[in-house]
């Protein structure tokens, strides 16, 4: 277990910057006084050089790394974004002990089975519950497994047992840890790995809006119903309301398919209400939202009556 941690991620953030403005200014010293030392030659005074700049300037880009760790896990381990302090207990006391945790986490993930979800795979996720939700962790973890068996697992692993590996990809992308193979895995996973993937932890708005624009173009199958997509997007109003405005054939088709599914009703006007109330997001984008709500009589019905 790490330590108790307390960051002001504002002021956390200013100091990073004023550290790389350090940087900056003895990146650009260090040239001329090198050139000046060698001109010198036996009449420099000095003793060391340039030696003690370039520890100052590696002591000031390890700080930068370490407290830019210290900011995402905080901000990914607190549900409720608040202004001020922000505590929370790490999981790992630095970022290459998580790093290390997460090699050895996958390799046992990868050792149950080469990523078949099965009994053993399900215990090997299992066991990264508690350290999903720190950044560098969950980049690592994701990248020894490859999107290939992520997918897989996502897939195979019902519900709450595959939830580690949904908040897993959440915190990596959030921080922006992802390479360009885990934003396109998007495009091409199955339907039941996306529906997982976004039921299973609260995920971006881009990461949601991509999901829902994936499975809103395939032919509609058993594997996920339009509730997986209406239950975040109730926790998510903007991007919602990004998708009516923006994208209204697929936002129809959500909301002809819900408006069929008692199930998803009251996800349905959750969704609607919270995205379309006075005051929500852009005045110019949320009027567009309800053009395309207002087109669809399903989805206008449910939006009158949330």
């Amino acid at each position: 277990m790490g330590e108790f941690v307390g960051i002001d991620p504002r002021g956390a953030h200013e100091l990073i910057r004023r550290m790389e403005a350090v940087k900056a200014y003895l990146s650009g010293t260090r040239p001329g006084l090198d050139a000046a030392i060698a001109e010198a030659g036996q009449d420099w005074a000095g003793r060391q050089g340039t030696t003690a700049m370039h520890r100052a300037w590696m002591f000031l880009h390890e700080s930068q790394q370490d407290l830019t760790w210290r900011i995402d896990t905080v901000e990914q381990l607190v549900p409720v974004r608040e202004r001020g302090m922000l505590t929370a207990t790490f999981p790992f006391p630095s970022e290459p002990d998580a790093r290390q945790a997460a090699e050895t986490a996958a390799q046992a993930i990868l050792a149950s089975g080469d990523g078949a979800a099965g009994p053993q795979a399900a215990r090997a996720v299992a066991a990264i519950e508690g350290e999903a939700g720190d950044p560098a962790y969950a980049a690592t973890l994701l990248e020894a497994l490859g999107p290939e068996v992520f997918t897989r697992l996502l897939e195979g692993l019902p519900g709450e047992q595959g939830r580690p590996l949904a908040r897993a990809y959440a915190s990596a992308e959030r921080t922006g840890r992802l390479g360009d193979a885990w934003h396109e895995l998007v495009d091409s996973a199955p339907s039941a790995a996306l529906a997982a993937l976004v039921t299973g932890a609260e995920q971006s708005g881009t990461v949601l809006n991509r999901v829902a624009l994936a499975l809103l173009n395939r032919p509609q199958d058993a594997s996920w119903s339009p509730r997986d997509l209406l239950q975040p997007y109730a926790a998510d109003p903007l991007a919602f309301q990004q998708l009516l405005a923006e994208h209204p054939r697929e936002s129809r088709t959500l909301l002809n398919a819900a408006t069929a599914d008692p199930a998803a009703a009251q996800a349905l006007a959750t969704a609607l209400h919270e995205a379309l109330q006075p005051g929500a997001g852009a005045d110019g984008l949320r009027e567009r939202a309800w053009t395309t709500v207002i087109g669809t009589p399903g989805g206008r019905s449910a939006a009158e009556g949330g």
